[in-house]
């Protein structure tokens, strides 16, 4: 059973990286703070709300639980300044350092837990090694990293030809293609990418980076969450495994059964944020010396 605390603050503020300023929103909690802090990443296209404003609604019941949390958008998303075409994973990678840098600094932390989702995942991994505060990672939907991700996309794309099959024996698809309501570049750009939005490849910078000796040379602990329904999830699961076992790490995994990559549902979202928020408050005890409240 879960005991809130009262009266949890949320302000927003300003940092620098590489020289840009990027915004944040800091949520501190009412009472005594647990000794480890959430920094929260956003996936490729999204900003610092989350998907379907998931790290919102995440970061303010970890608040009320004790916890300090910092959202913020990439250079190049969101409010957040630089131009969106120069983002890559590296300079997200950079930003997620700085992030850490400031939370400290505000709060006097001395630990870190990141929460990523998606692609935000893959920036957890490669900034996890990089700052010895940072001992946990917390990711949702994460990507191969350090690995052939051949078999993943292609179980992405099977499933996205089914979708649209699906769709095209359905009324109202053809009442909203009448209607001038579809968007057929859309539509072909998922066909034809597999699903990848512009810049998942990685850049050239991205590509440098040794993946794979990241994750397991990271000293801390891992949570993976994972929707049941989600094509890549058996490809991601057997890729940690093993790589777990390299770093001679615990595989941390909780699955949503039924649920999509984006845990579009109420209830999906709500387990995700459940067990994130369960797992990380057995990860930094209470001041009062409880674990997960």
């Amino acid at each position: 059973m879960s005991v809130k605390q009262r009266d949890a603050v949320q302000r927003h503020l300003f940092f620098s990286s590489q020289g840009k300023r990027i915004l944040g929103a800091l949520h501190t909690p009412g009472g005594p703070a647990r000794p480890g802090a959430l920094v929260f990443l956003h996936g490729w296209a999204g900003y610092r709300i989350g998907p379907h404003q998931m790290f919102i609604k995440a970061a303010r019941l970890a608040a009320e639980r004790g916890f300090v949390c910092l959202r913020f958008d990439f250079r190049g998303r969101g409010d957040s300044e630089g131009d969106a075409a120069d983002t890559t994973l590296s300079t997200m990678i950079q930003d997620a350092q700085a992030a850490v840098e400031l939370v400290c600094a505000e709060t006097g932390v001395e630990r870190v837990a990141l929460v990523g989702d998606c692609s935000g995942s893959e920036v957890a991994i490669g900034a996890g090694p990089l700052d010895e505060r940072i001992d946990s990672l917390v990711l949702w939907s994460a990507p191969i990293v350090g690995g052939d991700r051949s078999g993943a996309d292609a179980a992405k794309r099977r499933s996205i030809y089914r979708t649209y099959l699906a769709k095209l024996f359905r009324r109202e698809t053809w009442t909203r293609l009448f209607a001038g309501r579809l968007q057929p570049k859309m539509i072909l750009r998922a066909l034809t990418r597999g699903g990848k939005g512009a810049g998942e490849d990685g850049a050239e910078e991205d590509r440098e980076i040794d993946w794979y000796r990241r994750f397991v040379d990271f000293d801390g602990e891992v949570l993976f969450i994972y929707g049941g329904n989600d094509p890549t999830t058996p490809s991601a699961l057997e890729h940690y495994r093993r790589a777990s076992r390299e770093a001679e790490r615990d595989l941390h995994v909780h699955v949503v059964e039924g649920a999509n990559h984006a845990f579009y549902s109420l209830g999906w979202e709500s387990e995700v944020i459940g067990a994130s928020v369960d797992w990380l408050a057995d990860r930094y005890p209470s001041p009062d010396g409880e674990r997960n409240e």
